[in-house]
């Protein structure tokens, strides 16, 4: 067993004297749990422990009791005195020296440490064959997961008490303290603010507050109105507890066009102390850092980002010229720079543009608006892209997704893109995690909701992700990226006949018929029709444009019929020209022929991931 407290490096950072207290106490709470299950203490591992037991029972019985202890002594304790507890158990074998144990088995209880929450439990598949049939507890899949250093994928559980019935799911209360409002406020701790372009949908819609509510899953809502007349604004703006669907909070704002970014930050404080929460001295100049000094460039910069969000190429070319006229207006605005360079990074990945060309224009922006604002997180998530969508720099990009998070953790974005790059690198539950906490900020964005589908999917939780195709098919069904997923889905499940009718309504919806039409290649292959999945590629080949088309399914395709020159070709063209979806090809259930080819090692290799 390994345990781990949650952020003491950046408590020690804070308040050391405080931290070592926190430790002592943590250590003298667990030692006696640890002996009570007949548990060695090998030795603590800076924050944590490493621990022996005798059975896998016993040291998932330890974990729980330390879990509910430190639950206990949470209660009643301000938040930065509560101690949170990361738990990990792992069974195998050890080598036994000089008092400590050394092994496999060690590395993976650390690495697996990682995937667990705050406050919670994680064990391998070796624990969870042992204690599975046992009632004082259950086990929820969490997929398989590649650990650094660990050459087989770790299938990994979520252990919880027998008491808690059924499938972990969000609660049904609705948090206060998560709050559908202006981005103004994603940048204050303690608040999870639901992104714009899943509260912008409700603009025209005549719902009431609850509905909204219960739809985007917040206690509080931040809603007003706003008139302009001459160079004046008139804001009217309160702040509605949606359960009572009365007001906390409303304020009437009549000022000059030139204060909107102070009435900004006053709106800042005000909601802060309605909902009990610190807006600190630095968060507060991050709000008024992100303020144009023309209140043009501002709207020109919201309809860039509205129109960045469609993703095609129109409405890119469209977000390039509204950032392009927010520069003009303002040169030494921070945030058009890092929309210029997110417009680049998509105009390259989905080659609108020569890859070579377009990544090097979204690295220059991305660099130019850290020059202007270091403290920007739109920005360090614009260079985090760059980095790891082209020049492969794993951990360099990773560093930046980390100091963009830490400057606002209520950016969907960083932890969507973050999810793909630790997809890439192969710590498919952190990518879960991650792709899952981009949903509850912009829970209506369909580009973040596939993410989560794609998380689910390499990491084999294949109902989860049916479910979340569903959901966003219930709002947009020529949703062609979900129905694209329920093929490969079904195919997984065995529903093959599922599979071909849902291929059949991708080529009714989809402008890629080519790309389309190799799909239900892919479906025929799949179930052992060779001959038509044959007959049916070859018509979509020789249809394809590549740039255009997704190069994944023809890999996929020529992989199953057993063609692995033609996929290498494929694969090769693709990591070539930037398209390339490393993601796809190390992890999809469709390509483990692909994956057992000497050249698949070269090609991790040219990726910086070998």
């Amino acid at each position: 067993m390994f345990t781990d407290m949650v952020d003491y490096t950046s408590i020690s950072e804070k308040n050391e004297e405080l931290a070592l207290t926190l430790l002592e106490d943590h250590r003298q709470l667990l030692r006696p749990v640890f002996a009570r299950h007949g548990g060695r203490e090998v030795k603590t591992v800076g924050d944590g422990f490493l621990v022996e037991f005798p059975s896998a029972l016993e040291a998932v019985r330890c974990a729980l009791e330390i879990q509910q202890l430190m639950y206990r002594r949470n209660q009643g304790v301000t938040s930065e005195k509560k101690i949170l507890l990361r738990v990990a158990v792992h069974l195998g074998d050890v080598e036994h020296r000089d008092g400590d144990v050394y092994g496999d088995a060690v590395n993976i209880a650390s690495r697996i440490q990682s995937l667990t929450d705050p406050g919670g439990i994680c064990i391998t598949q070796q624990v969870y064959d042992h204690v599975r049939k046992n009632e004082e507890f259950r086990m929820v899949a969490l997929g398989q997961n590649r650990l650094k250093n660990v050459q087989t994928p770790t299938e990994v559980y979520r252990v919880l008490p027998a008491s808690e019935r059924g499938e972990p799911t969000k609660t049904d209360a609705l948090e206060p303290r998560r709050v559908a409002a202006l981005n103004t406020l994603s940048s204050i701790p303690g608040l999870k603010v639901i992104a714009r372009t899943s509260v912008m949908k409700y603009k025209e819609a005549s719902k009431s507050v609850g509905e909204i509510g219960r739809e985007l899953k917040v206690g509080t809502i931040l809603e007003g109105s706003v008139r302009k007349a001459g160079g004046r604004l008139r804001i009217t703006i309160q702040l509605i507890d949606v359960g009572s669907e009365s007001p906390i909070w409303s304020q009437k704002y009549d000022r000059e066009l030139e204060d909107v970014f102070k009435i900004q930050t006053d709106i800042a404080e005000r909601v802060a102390e309605a909902l009990k929460v610190q807006l600190l001295t630095e968060n507060r100049t991050l709000i008024q850092q992100k303020a144009p000094e023309d209140i043009g460039a501002y709207v020109l910069y919201l309809r860039g980002r509205y129109h960045w969000s469609r993703r095609n190429k129109e409405d890119l070319e469209k977000a390039i010229a509204y950032f392009g006229e927010a520069i003009e207006k303002d040169p030494n605005y921070a945030l058009a720079h890092a929309g210029m360079a997110d417009c680049y990074t998509l105009m390259g990945r989905h080659l609108y543009l020569p890859a070579k060309e377009a990544f090097s224009k979204a690295r220059d922006f991305a660099n130019r608006a850290l020059e202007l604002n270091n403290d920007l997180a739109e920005a360090h998530t614009s260079l985090a892209a760059v980095l790891f969508i082209y020049d492969w720099e794993w951990d360099a990009a990773e560093d930046q997704f980390k100091r963009a998070i830490q400057l606002n953790p209520n950016y969907a974005t960083a932890h969507y893109w973050h999810s793909v790059l630790l997809q890439t690198t192969g710590r498919l539950q952190e990518s879960v995690t991650a792709a899952e906490k981009a949903q509850v900020l912009d829970p209506l964005s369909p580009v973040i909701g596939m993410g989560v589908v794609q998380a689910y999917f390499f990491s084999g939780q294949y109902d989860k992700a049916v479910e979340e195709c569903h959901r966003y098919l219930d709002m947009d069904p020529s949703f062609v990226v979900a129905r694209d997923f329920l093929v490969h889905l079904h195919v997984q499940n065995g529903l093959f006949e599922e599979a071909a009718e849902e291929a059949k309504r991708l080529l009714d919806v989809s402008e890629r018929k080519s790309e389309a039409m190799a799909h239900l290649a892919y479906v025929y292959a799949a179930s052992g029709k060779t001959e038509e999945a044959k007959k049916l590629f070859e018509a979509s080949v020789a249809d394809a444009e590549f740039g255009y088309s997704n190069p994944t399914i023809f890999i996929i395709v020529c992989s199953i019929l057993g063609d692995l020159d033609n996929a290498y070709r494929w694969a090769e063209k693709a990591r070539e020209s930037g398209r390339i979806a490393l993601h796809s090809l190390r992890f999809s259930p469709d390509l483990q022929r692909f994956r057992t080819d000497p050249r698949y090692n070269l090609l991790l290799a040219k990726a910086h991931l070998q």
